[in-house]
């Protein structure tokens, strides 16, 4: 999903399938812990409630994944420092939202038979409204996430819903549509591109700030080298409220079996 996703307003964040943002229905192996961390570039990044918009710096986005076991996978994921600079020269900061996602495998992969899992995510309020940055509400999404191996490929994607609070009044809350298809392809055996179509729905004409309908394309790769994933991708958005185009690079070190 979106959680579907990490948008300006941390709406979800990058699991093992960075560079990309649909999530990647397969857990880490029992006993593993996966460390990422990044940098993000974002042109025209758009904060509806502060009507700040400008250049978007990711400093340091940043998760822990814990393989529980054969059905279960914990993350815990946040961006260290978020910065923007807007087109008048105004600078603005604050750390990020931090989410808790638990992955739940439902149905493993066969012949005929799709990887199947749930994830349920709460986005924890940590940015400020006073910076400019952050909303200052509790999001709670849920997904279903699938996947298939065809070919070479593995083609997988997201469904789910979201709850977000209205952060310009109390007790009124906007409920989304979270959604997201990708691929992920070998190039070689050290290689993978990935690309992929996510979003969120808001069937409201006027939706709350954060809350509003999104979608983007990702392409990028991963590449594993001295014992780390490394990835690198590109985006465009296209909505009003997306970025403009940003890009991302990260590494994914892996500890246990």
């Amino acid at each position: 999903m979106l959680p579907a996703f990490v948008f300006v307003c941390n709406l979800s964040a990058y699991g093992q399938q960075r560079p990309v943002l649909t999530e990647d229905p397969r857990l880490i192996p029992q006993g593993t812990l996966d460390v990422e961390t990044g940098f993000a570039f974002e042109k025209r990044a758009v904060y509806r409630l502060s009507a700040l918009e400008g250049t978007h710096l990711s400093l340091l986005p940043s998760g822990l994944h814990f393989g529980l076991g054969e059905r279960a996978e914990f993350q815990l994921t946040g961006t260290v420092h978020d910065y923007l600079r807007t087109s008048d020269g105004g600078r603005y900061s604050d750390f990020g939202d931090i989410s808790l996602s638990t992955k739940m495998k439902i149905v493993g992969e066969s012949h005929n038979v799709p990887v199947i899992a749930f994830r349920p995510t709460v986005t924890l309020p940590n940015a400020n409204q006073a910076s400019g940055l952050g909303l200052n509400t509790t999001r709670f999404f849920a997904s279903i996430l699938a996947g298939k191996t065809i070919r070479r490929a593995f083609v997988f994607g997201n469904i789910g819903s979201g709850i977000m609070d209205n952060p310009t009044h109390a007790g009124v809350q906007d409920d989304v549509l979270t959604f997201g298809l990708a691929a992920s392809v070998p190039m070689t055996n050290r290689m993978n591109w990935l690309g992929e179509f996510s979003g969120v729905k808001n069937p409201r004409d006027n939706p709350a700030p954060g809350s509003e309908t999104r979608r983007q394309i990702r392409t990028g790769i991963q590449i594993t080298a001295i014992g780390v994933r490394w990835d690198a991708g590109v985006m465009a958005g296209l909505t009003r409220v997306d970025p403009r185009y940003g890009i991302a690079f990260g590494m994914t070190k892996r500890f246990g079996k």
